[in-house]
């Protein structure tokens, strides 16, 4: 008997962008095809092919995914009630270089770049959605200056240094190159703190 989809109409996308994840994750982007994605499925080429036209249309809409999948990561902190602005600013960066560890492959693709240019016109699709964070950093920074926590400063900066922090550390740490895998929380701690002295108004 000619075996069929388990996916009915409309939730088939999805499925392939989560498992294309799994397999980026544990085998790397290049084992990735659309064979081998239909055979996990099991449903057929055909049927990858009528939501994307080739792997390269598909590795866009990874890298769309894999952003939303970012966001999701940084986004809830900052509406927490119940943590200062301090204390989302940490936050932020551990919940950073935790999602790059977790997610080497994906990260690299999001932050890497091997994939700059597919990623930048895979972006320009939703700028505003895959900026979020970033934005909601750079507020947190204003809120903290306003509040006489923090030094005058230009906000988007102080976020780059925030975030710049992170991702070098993220990429020391996913690409070996230098030894931090054991203390790579205590490393943190201190660069957050070497960052929040400098910005401390004493």
């Amino acid at each position: 008997m000619k075996k069929t989809s388990n996916y009915h109409h409309g939730n088939l996308k999805e499925e392939l962008l989560i498992q294309s994840l799994k397999i980026i994750q544990t085998e790397g982007i290049d084992s990735l095809t659309l064979q081998i994605l239909a055979s996990k499925l099991g449903t057929s080429r055909s049927a990858i092919y009528r939501h994307f036209s080739s792997k390269e249309d598909l590795i866009h809409n990874i890298i769309y995914f894999g952003f939303k999948k970012f966001e999701e990561n940084l986004s809830p902190i900052f509406s927490i009630k119940n943590k200062s602005i301090l204390e989302k600013l940490h936050l932020v960066g551990d919940k950073y270089i935790n999602f790059a560890i977790e997610n080497p492959n994906l990260y690299r693709m999001l932050f890497g770049d091997k994939f700059q240019d597919m990623r930048e016109s895979s972006c320009n699709i939703e700028e505003d959605e895959h900026d979020g964070s970033f934005k909601s950093l750079i507020n947190l920074f204003i809120k903290a200056q306003e509040s006489t926590l923090i030094k005058k400063d230009n906000p988007m900066t102080q976020a780059q240094v925030l975030f710049s922090m992170c991702h070098g550390m993220s990429l020391l740490y996913i690409d070996g190159h230098m030894n931090i895998k054991e203390n790579i929380k205590e490393l943190y701690e201190l660069s957050f703190e070497t960052i929040k002295n400098g910005l401390l108004i004493k």
